[in-house]
């Protein structure tokens, strides 16, 4: 019982962000689902990309999610830069033309829905690793 105790405390001082607790796992596992929900959203585009008129589809990004929950970037010493997330999201986007319809007025295009596809899965790779390694870390800190 002392080693749950201690998990839940540990997990209780890494999940505080000012007055709004954040639970890593939790976000990991939201950011997870987001993904899969996105593959499944190129998947149906890149499955209609010979459909006359079919216009490609995508979700709000995960930013979106996060802004609607009130969480913020923190910065723990003065040395750091205060960023808000809209200005860490738009300045890692650069603005992009919209990708060309084709003759029968589809707009899917393989090598961006490919691309988003590419992305999703680095970052379910990125995500699964983190999650692996924050549980090793709480293991570890339980057993000592």
């Amino acid at each position: 019982m002392q080693g749950r105790d201690k998990l839940a405390d540990l997990e209780l001082h890494l999940s505080i962000h000012g007055d709004k607790a954040v639970y890593l796992f939790d976000l990991a596992s939201r950011h997870m689902s987001w993904l899969s929900e996105r593959q499944a959203v190129t998947a149906t585009n890149i499955a209609n990309s010979d459909t006359l008129g079919y216009r490609a589809q995508d979700i709000a990004p995960f930013s979106s999610y996060i802004a609607k929950a009130g969480l913020a970037l923190s910065t723990t010493s003065p040395a750091h830069i205060a960023l808000s997330l809209r200005d860490a999201e738009s300045s890692s986007r650069k603005a992009g033309g919209s990708w060309a319809s084709s003759h029968s007025g589809n707009n899917v295009s393989i090598e961006q829905e490919l691309m988003k596809a590419s992305s999703s899965n680095r970052m379910m790779s990125i995500d699964a690793s983190l999650t692996r390694t924050f549980q090793r870390m709480l293991l570890a800190s339980v057993k000592s």
